[in-house]
Order: C-alpha cells, then structure tokens, then sequence
C-alpha cells in the first residue's frame, strides 16, 4: 500500500474514533440527564409526600384536641352542671352546701388540670437551654405517671447548658414525643432511654426502647414508614437534622438524631 492510501486510513481510522468518541458522550450525557431526571422526579415525590404528612398529622393533631376537649373538659363540664342542677333542684334532693362546694372544686381542679395539659401540648415552653430540658422531663414524667413504662433521661453537662433556637428546640421536642407516643402505642416496651449529647459540632439524641421492634422493611424512604415515620423525617428535614432508625441485634428499637449546629457552644 502507498503512502496515500496509509494516510487514507489513517484518516479514516481517526474519523471513526473521534465518531465513536463523540458518540459514546453523547449516550453518556443521555443516560446521565435521565438519571439526574429520576432523582429530580423522586425528589419532588418525596417531597409531596412529607408536605402530605405534615397536613396529615395537622389534621391528626386537631382531631386530637377535639377529643381531648370533648372527653376531659366536655364530660367535666357536663358533671358540674348536673351537680349543680341536683343542688338547686329540690325535687332531685338537694346536696349539702359542704359536699357540694367540695366536689365543685374537684371538678373544677379537674378542669384546670386537662387544659393545663391540652395547652402545654399545643405549645410547650421549650425556650432557652432549661426549657427545653424542663419540657422534656416534664413529658416524661407525664409517661412515668402511666405506669406501664420507666423512662430514663439523661442530658449530659455540655447538651443541658445549650441554648437551641426556638423552632429547633420544638421540632425535636415534637420527634421525641412522637417516639415515645409510638413506643407506648406499638412496641410492647417496658423501659425507653433517651442521651442528649454534644459531639463536637453536633447536638446528638440516642433513642432506645425494649419492646418488639421496627417491622421488617420499614425505615426512612421505604414504603414500610408510617405517617409517624414520614412527620419526623419532614421535621428533622426542616430543621437540618439527620437521623437513622433500626432495631437492636438483641431485642428493641433504636433512633440516633444528629443536628449539627451553627457554632461551637
């Protein structure tokens, strides 16, 4: 062959590759658009789906408080007001003015007590280092008053002096009692243990109970996640915090919540 026809092919040889070349990015621009595609479309979805929760568990939550309202301060009202009826009825048999002062004010402790309750629930006074921790023992000692559960709290020195945003402050006050309210309602558990640490520059909460554990295939993302799953995940998203969830190897349910902060405290 002649030297022409060596450059020919060569040519040739070379067009072909700088084809193939040329053609191989662009199919892996194709592929790389429809991934990033996908993960934009799943993202979207997921999004949706935790705005879904947070209007769900808002509904859940007024719910709720109706039947709070109705149950505790409704059939309260309800009792003094027959009370109160049988004292000025002569027909009914009137009470003694003693015994019927004394149960009024039952009644009415009672009533003071339920909304005390249903108000610190709707908004817990979680402001600066020691209202956040004071609303958490607080809720805890609720849980304790129940006597199904022994609830262990322990903030060490660093994490109980350190002063959280407000809104920081409620979006974990709320993941924590949605934990311990599905550990009271699901688990079957006998002890739940709450840590509040600080580990360099993050504020780290360890969860853990003894009861039955996480069902198979739930966890964050998968379709196993109640509504319960998908609210903390929606408020920890808001507040820049991450989170994992498990069972233990031996029996249990664990959750470890990482916020990073801001500032070293």
């Amino acid at each position: 062959m002649s030297t022409y026809g060596y450059v020919i092919v060569g040519m040739s040889a070379s067009f072909l590759l700088s084809v193939g070349i040329l053609l191989f990015y662009l199919k892996y621009r194709q592929n790389l658009s429809r991934q990033q595609y996908r993960m934009k479309v799943a993202e979207v979805q997921h999004q949706k789906e935790l705005l879904h929760t947070v209007i769900a568990s808002q509904e859940q939550e007024r719910r709720r408080i109706g039947m709070d309202l109705h149950d505790e301060v409704g059939s309260a009202l309800s009792s003094l007001r027959l009370m109160i009826e049988n004292f000025v009825s002569q027909d009914r048999g009137a009470l003694p003015a003693e015994q019927f002062n004394i149960q009024c004010k039952e009644v009415i402790d009672k009533v003071i007590v339920n909304v005390r309750h249903i108000s610190h629930n709707l908004s817990p006074m979680v402001k600066g280092a020691y209202g956040f921790h004071d609303a958490i023992c607080d809720f805890c000692d609720g849980v304790r008053l129940g006597g199904k559960l022994q609830v262990e709290v322990q903030f060490s020195e660093a994490s109980a002096a350190l002063s959280l945003p407000d809104a920081t402050a409620l979006a974990l006050y709320r993941v924590i009692t949605e934990l311990v309210q599905n550990t009271v309602k699901h688990a079957g558990a006998s002890i739940i243990t709450l840590r509040f640490d600080l580990e360099g520059d993050n504020y780290v909460i360890r969860y853990a109970d003894n009861g039955i554990g996480l069902p198979e295939g739930t966890g964050p993302g998968r379709a196993g996640g109640g509504m319960g799953l998908r609210n903390m995940e929606s408020r920890l998203s808001m507040i820049g915090a991450e989170y994992s969830i498990g069972n233990h190897h031996d029996k249990g349910f664990r959750a470890r919540i990482v916020l990073p902060l801001q500032t070293k405290p």
